[in-house]
């Protein structure tokens, strides 16, 4: 009897969906049955959604400050037809910033399309935004109806921000990067389960967006990540853009400033003892001290940063043990498939809210030769004195001019140029650059210059006020074609924006499920697969430019060699620490 009820289970298993047209699906895992929804897509289509499925035990208490441990089998059936909880995160760049969230949040979600097809369906894994502080994976911003009309399996989730997932003593006490693991654990989590859901554990793309891009960046470099995914899409990010660098040196500082901030004073020159201290502290309260760090307006966006770790028996696997470049310049990632680009001006991120609310524009200008130098971060690169180096930047994006003249649109576009490739696009560049020669490819490069309708520039404008600027397309925008979010959006309803939502999915699954974004060359877009790795240069990466906008009903694909030459030349000759030697 015994024999019969294991060979039932087993059948269950290994036939992992009830057919449709169940209204609760249910699904056998390795650690027991999950009940979804079966809801519709963009075009009506089927699919079975399963929210809320928990990937690691909830960090809390002793298990807050320390690496994810892997979630318990399950005695009874997991509920998973809502979103669960997400981390908590204080969102800065949206109006009226507040701490919310949940600390128990390591949640996943899977979405599945109904097909005919008995194969294995491809999956892509998607890493949310929100600059390691804030964002979510949930469906209200992360929304499955638009890929669910491919023939994909989609997977969101969260993982612990701001000081809870980047707070290190750089020692055992709490050895950092906690938010990465827990990526990496979902991502394991996947690995183990997918084919429940009729996913192919062998066709996994990871994909991410800004923190989520420079996730997926470090996680072809991290050797806890190894094996778990085959496919790579970073859209706004990379590995050595500065805020996905880590940065060690400033740690004991923040470590002593969140001792003031929070009572536990009493145990600085003990990390152990602190870190039991901060454990007590509540969770709101915690996450609220990053406002204390604050010196003007949101900036720094968070003070809680990636570290390299010590491999030692407390913390046996590190997600990092050196720099990112360091990996990269020896070689030492995984040379996978690789879709990774931009935006047209990323740099409206920061600019938006910057020019458009009068008083902190006003502060800004009456500050700008101090408060720029630490927006940008300069002594990152050349240490204590920016003042060289911020004369250059102010000569070449801004005309010599100390200050941003809202009046003048070729001022404002030169300050989005700066953050843009300040933040975004020098760090993406020396990536492609560096991973090409040693020996990267195939690698597709992006550019994407689509205006629609709607744009996260205004919500990171975090004000109704505007200025007499034409804006572009901001940092964001491209998500907006591939994920419904209703929390933040209105549903696409003109038919330009719905085109381009369709042709951006097209190219994405196309490369999840056949590996080249454009199998049949209809658009030209070809990767950079190069031998002579030796002497790879700007001219010649090969970019795919997206460009056209909803009001002329115009979209155009241009392919392009070279990217932003002349200002990433710029960046080459300044005499920056990240620099080396492989870019001249």
């Amino acid at each position: 009897m015994l024999v019969i009820t294991l060979l039932m289970v087993y059948i269950s298993y290994v036939t992992h969906i009830l057919p449709y047209p169940e209204a609760n699906p249910l699904v056998y895992t390795r650690y027991g049955p999950i009940i979804g929804l079966t809801q519709f897509s963009r075009n009506k289509r089927e699919y079975m959604s399963f929210r809320g499925i928990p990937y690691a035990k909830p960090p809390l208490g002793n298990l807050r400050f320390k690496a994810p441990e892997p979630v318990e089998p399950w005695t009874f059936a997991i509920n998973a037809t809502r979103d669960a909880p997400y981390c908590i995160q204080k969102n800065y760049f949206f109006a009226n910033p507040r701490v919310e969230g949940s600390e128990d949040c390591l949640y996943l979600n899977i979405y599945i399309p109904k097909t005919e097809n008995n194969h294995l369906l491809p999956v892509m894994i998607f890493i949310h935004w929100g600059g390691f502080f804030a964002g979510r994976g949930s469906s209200d911003t992360i929304g499955p109806e638009y890929i669910m009309d491919k023939d994909v399996i989609l997977v969101t989730f969260n993982y612990r921000l701001g000081v809870f997932g980047f707070f290190s003593t750089l020692d055992d006490a709490a050895p950092g990067n906690f938010g990465l693991k827990d990526q990496t654990m979902a991502l394991k989590f996947v690995y183990e389960n997918i084919e429940c859901f009729g996913g192919d554990k062998n066709r996994i793309t990871l994909s991410g967006q800004s923190a989520g891009s420079g996730s997926v960046s470090l996680h072809l470099i991290s050797p806890l990540s190894k094996g778990l995914f085959q496919q790579a899409i970073s859209q706004s990010g990379a590995a050595l853009n500065l805020w996905a660098k880590p940065i060690n040196a400033l740690q004991p500082n923040i470590t002593a400033a969140l001792a003031v901030f929070t009572g536990c004073t009493n145990y600085l020159g003990n990390n152990i003892k602190l870190v039991n201290c901060l454990r007590e502290v509540e969770a709101t309260a915690l996450a609220e001290t990053a406002d204390k760090f604050k010196y003007f307006s949101i900036e720094p966006l968070t003070p809680y940063t990636i570290v390299t770790e010590i491999t030692s028996d407390s913390n046996p696997n590190p997600f990092l043990t050196k720099d990112p470049l360091e990996y990269l310049q020896a070689g030492e990632f995984m040379k996978i498939p690789w879709i990774i680009g931009t935006t047209q001006d990323e740099g409206i991120l920061r600019v938006s809210q910057l020019t458009r609310q009068p008083e902190i524009l006003k502060t800004l200008n009456a500050n700008f030769s101090s408060l720029i130098p630490q927006i940008l971060g300069l002594q990152l690169s050349v240490g204590l004195n920016t003042s060289q180096l911020y004369q250059n930047i102010i000569n070449f994006y801004l005309g010599g001019d100390a200050f941003v003249d809202v009046s003048n649109p070729r001022s404002i576009q030169g300050f989005i140029d700066l953050y843009s490739d300040r933040a975004f696009i020098y760090g993406i560049y020396q990536s492609i650059v560096l991973q090409s020669r040693k020996g990267h490819k195939p690698i597709w490069v992006y550019n994407f210059d689509y205006k629609g309708r709607f744009t996260y520039g205004d919500l990171f404008a975090a004000t109704p006020n505007n200025i007499n600027f034409k804006w572009g397309v901001s940092h964001c925008d491209d998500l907006l074609y591939l994920f419904r979010s209703p929390a933040l959006f209105p549903d696409l309803d003109e038919a330009m924006d719905l085109h381009m939502s369709d042709s951006l999915l097209a190219l994405w699954t196309n490369f999840i499920i056949y590996g080249d974004p454009d199998p049949l060359q209809v658009i030209k877009w070809r990767s950079q697969s190069l031998d002579n790795t030796d002497h790879v240069k700007n001219i010649d990466l090969i970019v795919l430019n997206i460009t056209g906008s909803y009001d002329t009903n115009i979209i155009e694909y241009k392919i392009q060699n070279g990217f932003n030459a002349e200002r990433i030349q710029f960046w080459i000759h300044q005499n920056l620490a990240e620099n080396f030697p492989e870019l001249s």
